[in-house]
C-alpha cells in the first residue's frame, strides 16, 4: 500500500492564534469563539482570511511539490454556525473542486465538536472542554459527521475522515471507543467502504490492540501525533539527543503498532524547543538542526502507512515565531527535500 504523503491545512476554517497572531492583535482573545465575538466586524475579517490564506494557488504548489493528500480540519459550525461562528462550506466547497482539478485527495478532520473535546484552541475554544459530559454534544458529532457524508460522500477526492481531532486523554475510554464506533457504523452505512476511517489514539497509543483486534474493520486508520516540543523529551535536550529519540522512540513504536493497525501520523513538525535550538552557536547551526531533524523525522514516518505534516503553512508573523512548522517554508529552505517536479534533484 502506497504511502500517504499529506498536509494538514490548519488555520484556515479551524483558527489557532499561534498560527495567525495578527488577527488576534488588539484583542485578549485566545481562541476563535472569543476573537469574533471581540472584533468590530468579525465576519469581514473571517472572509478576508479564508479568502487569502488558503487558495487554489496552494493546491497547485501542493501537488507540484510532491504530496498527495491535504487533511481540512473542520469545525462544528461548518454548514450550521451558531453565534459567534461563521459557516464555512462555501470554502469546503472550493477545496473539493481545486482538489479535483490538481489531482489532490482530502481527509475530513473534525477538529472542533461542539463543548470542544480538549480545551484547546484548536477546540475552537481554549480552557472549555465538555464535550464528553454531555450526550448531546457527542450526538450532535455523530449528527455532524453524518451531514460530512451527506455533502461529501459522494465525491472522488474524499479519501478519509477523522472521526474526531485529539479527545483529551483524561476522557473515559469507553466514552471515546463507543463513539468511534458510532461514527465508524454511521459512514459505513451512508457511503459504504471506499473512504478510510481514521480514529485519533486520544494520546494513548499503547491502548488500543482489543480495539482494533475485537472489531472487524474494514478500510481504517489509527492516528497518533508526534511532537518533540509537548513534553515527549526534555526541552534541554540536543540536537543529538533529539535525533536519537526520534529513531530509537518514535520509529520503533510504529514499527509496533503497525503490526495491530494500519497507523498514519496525522501531525507533526519540525519545530525545536527554544533551549534546544538555543543550543546552536549560529544561523548556519540552527539550520543545520532543522535540517537533520527534519529528514530524520520524515525517514521516521516514513515507516507508518502515511503522514501529514502541520502545518502547511503559517502567517508571515508566526513563521519567524516558530520556525519549523511551515512545510512550505521548509521545502523552500531546503530543509525537506520536497523539490517542485521537473526541478533538478
Amino acid at each position: 500500500m502506497k504511502t500517504i504523503r499529506g498536509l494538514n491545512l490548519g488555520g484556515w476554517l479551524v483558527l489557532e492564534k499561534w498560527m495567525t497572531p495578527e488577527l488576534y492583535q488588539n484583542t485578549n482573545a485566545e481562541d476563535e469563539f472569543n476573537l469574533l465575538k471581540a472584533v468590530e466586524n468579525p465576519e469581514e475579517m473571517l472572509k478576508k482570511h479564508r479568502d487569502t490564506f488558503i487558495t487554489e494557488t496552494d493546491f497547485i504548489w501542493i501537488k507540484e511539490h510532491g504530496i498527495d493528500t491535504v487533511r481540512i480540519p473542520v469545525g462544528h459550525w461548518l454548514f450550521k454556525a451558531d453565534y459567534p461562528y461563521y459557516s464555512a462550506k462555501n470554502y469546503l466547497d472550493k477545496a473539493f473542486s481545486w482538489a479535483k482539478k490538481h489531482g489532490l485527495k482530502i481527509m475530513l478532520d473534525v477538529h472542533a465538536a461542539k463543548g470542544c473535546q480538549n480545551g484547546f484552541d484548536n477546540g475552537g475554544l481554549s480552557g472549555i472542554m465538555e464535550w464528553h459530559k454531555d450526550k448531546k454534544n457527542i450526538d450532535e458529532t455523530i449528527d455532524f459527521i453524518g451531514e460530512l457524508c451527506d455533502v461529501y460522500g459522494k465525491e472522488k477526492e474524499l479519501s478519509a475522515i477523522q472521526l474526531l481531532n485529539e479527545p483529551h486523554a483524561t476522557i473515559d475510554m469507553k466514552i471515546i471507543r463507543d463513539f468511534y464506533l458510532q461514527g465508524y457504523k454511521l459512514i459505513r452505512n451512508k457511503i459504504g467502504n471506499n473512504v478510510a476511517i481514521v480514529f485519533h489514539d486520544a494520546f494513548r497509543i499503547d491502548q488500543w490492540e482489543d480495539f482494533f483486534t475485537k472489531n472487524k474493520f474494514e478500510n481504517i486508520y489509527l492516528d497518533t501525533h508526534m511532537y518533540q516540543v509537548f513534553g515527549e523529551i526534555s526541552r534541554e535536550a540536543s540536537i543529538f539527543k533529539l535525533a536519537e529519540f526520534v529513531i530509537e522512540k518514535r520509529m520503533e513504536k510504529i514499527r509496533e503498532i503497525k503490526k495491530i493497525v494500519p497507523l498514519i501520523v496525522g501531525e507533526w513538525s519540525v519545530g525545536i524547543s527554544f533551549n534546544s535550538l538555543q543550543q546552536a552557536k549560529d544561523e548556519v547551526q540552527k539550520d543545520s538542526y532543522h535540517r537533520l531533524l527534519g529528514n530524520i523525522l520524515l525517514l521516521a514516518f516514513e515507516e507508518a502507512d502515511g503522514w501529514f505534516f502541520w502545518s502547511y503553512k503559517l502567517s508571515e508573523q508566526a513563521e519567524k515565531t516558530h520556525p519549523g512548522w511551515s512545510f512550505r517554508k521548509m521545502v523552500e529552505q531546503e530543509v525537506l527535500p520536497f523539490k517542485k517536479k521537473g526541478e533538478n534533484k
